[in-house]
């Protein structure tokens, strides 16, 4: 009887801890697709404060320079602040393509950016520049936990045929 008993705790203590509310997947679709489109306001802003709100603490950088492998807010901040000398950037993204965690707490996403500014009293311009990365909900906050910039090659980098 005393096993029985037990039994029947131990399930109802399991059957406890899997009842959790569904998740508004539509809501969380939103929420994440509208982070994604405000996540370079701290460029707009020249904002520091909102870039570390922006990224996780642990957050993974790669950019399109070879050094820009930069692992945590502590290696990006530096980054970030040289890279707000930046004046009047203006970003216009396509082709966004957005994959949420079932959990609704986490996506991953692709996109394609042109990226216009100005430096140094100069005019400035990037198209066709690869963005992907993966954001997290997080204490309630989506952040940034992993981004990534590339601008393709004109032909290919490896010479391959591909089948027809």
């Amino acid at each position: 009887m005393k096993y029985i008993i037990s039994f029947f705790s131990i399930c109802m203590l399991l059957s406890s801890c899997n009842n959790t509310a569904p998740v508004d997947m539509e809501k969380a679709t939103q929420e994440a697709n509208d982070f994604i489109l405000s996540q370079f306001d701290f460029f707009t802003e020249s904002s520091i404060d909102i870039a570390e709100a922006t990224f996780s603490k642990d957050a993974v950088l790669i950019g399109t320079d070879a050094a820009e492998y930069l692992s945590g807010w502590a290696e990006i901040e530096p980054s970030v602040e040289a890279q707000l000398a930046i004046k009047d950037p203006v970003f216009s993204a396509r082709k966004l393509n957005v994959v949420m965690a079932d959990g609704g707490d986490m996506a991953s996403y692709t996109q394609e950016l042109d990226f216009t500014f100005n430096i140094g009293g100069e005019a400035g311009e990037v198209n066709n520049v690869r963005n992907s990365g993966v954001i997290k909900k997080i204490d309630g906050q989506w952040k940034i936990v992993q981004i990534h910039w590339s601008i393709g090659l004109e032909g290919q980098a490896v010479e391959y045929e591909i089948p027809e």
